[in-house]
């Protein structure tokens, strides 16, 4: 049960001394190269997982290996998970962490669904107006799904939005079985 505190306390700590020392982004963006590294890396996750590493081993190790896409503070948290739960942790950090980030900075986290593959164009002007429409700077994400036929689907932090072909198309139908 102390585990969870543990995780929610580590990343309030790195949060307010990577505020204070003016390196959020720096730490945000080590923080996901370490996410992307455990999560693709087999060798990667058994050295996070190691108990028979020293915390200030394992600090010298990354800090080495890492150089300059890593950042010490992160390094000098990530020492202290260990364990098979430890993976699990650090994604646990890094969605708290990306959280409290995105709040910090008045972003919004929108995920796209379409039918098909958008250009980098498209993708900049639909980000374009759902900053201009929300008032806010959009984190978007875009994913594809076939069945979509056609128009978009939106998630807005925890709301939903459906302007896709298939929705009007099921909405019409259910309208006709009412006649």
């Amino acid at each position: 049960m102390k585990h969870r505190y543990l995780v929610k306390d580590l990343t309030k700590a790195l949060f307010i001394v990577s505020e204070k020392n003016h390196v959020l982004e720096e730490v945000r963006s080590a923080l996901k190269t370490l996410v992307h590294l455990v999560n693709t890396n087999g060798y990667f996750r058994v050295f996070l997982q190691s108990k028979k590493i020293a915390s200030d081993q394992k600090v010298k190790i990354l800090n080495d290996i890492l150089g300059e896409v890593g950042h010490p503070l992160v390094n000098e948290m990530v020492s202290y998970l260990n364990g098979s739960k430890a993976v699990g942790d650090l994604n646990s950090i890094f969605s708290l962490f990306d959280s409290m980030y995105k709040v910090s900075r008045n972003i919004l986290s929108v995920k796209g669904t379409v039918a098909e593959k958008m250009s980098e164009v498209e993708i900049e002007s639909l980000r374009s107006s759902l900053n201009d429409m929300l008032g806010k700077q959009t984190d978007l994400s875009i994913d594809i799904d076939p069945s979509l036929i056609g128009g978009i689907k939106l998630r807005i932090d925890n709301t939903f939005l459906d302007a896709s072909i298939q929705n009007q198309l099921q909405s019409l139908r259910s309208k006709l079985l009412q006649i």
